[in-house]
């Protein structure tokens, strides 16, 4: 009976060990827009999403950055769309689409997606281990 007793607290205590990750991360927003590279956002807690995630999670999601006054939507009919809050620009159906689980658009090329809570981050389109500067809220 000791046994299972210490087997018992020993998986307690790998299951405390192990970081949450997806939307259950716990990383702070400050965390998350903070990091510069992929593995840093992960370490965090974030998911690389695969195509079928990324349908899930984030196509037809509105998308915002309020912090830089813009917002986003990346529609399931394969066109994306970005405005800023003032007005001052504006990009209405892009076309883009999947390349295995990246995203990709002419302009942008494709990138990797990563989800940590309700916030994403996406690889930047010059250097696929960096992350680009801006960091996403994801709603319902």
């Amino acid at each position: 009976m000791g046994l299972w007793k210490y087997i018992a607290v020993a998986l307690l205590a790998i299951g405390l060990s192990v970081p949450p990750s997806g939307a259950d991360a716990k990383a702070t927003a400050k965390q998350v827009e903070k990091a510069a590279t992929a593995d840093e956002l992960i370490a965090l807690g974030a998911t690389k999403l695969s195509a079928a995630q990324f349908k899930q999670m984030i196509v037809g999601k509105p998308l915002s950055n309020k912090k830089q006054g813009w917002s986003w939507i990346i529609d399931a009919n394969g066109t994306t769309s970005s405005s800023a809050a003032d007005g001052s620009w504006k990009e209405e159906n892009a076309p883009w689409k999947m390349k295995g689980d990246d995203y990709c658009t002419k302009n942008e090329g494709c990138r990797s997606v990563f989800l940590i809570g309700n916030l994403m981050r996406m690889s930047d389109k010059s250097d696929a281990t960096k992350l680009s500067a801006w960091t996403v809220s994801v709603g319902k």
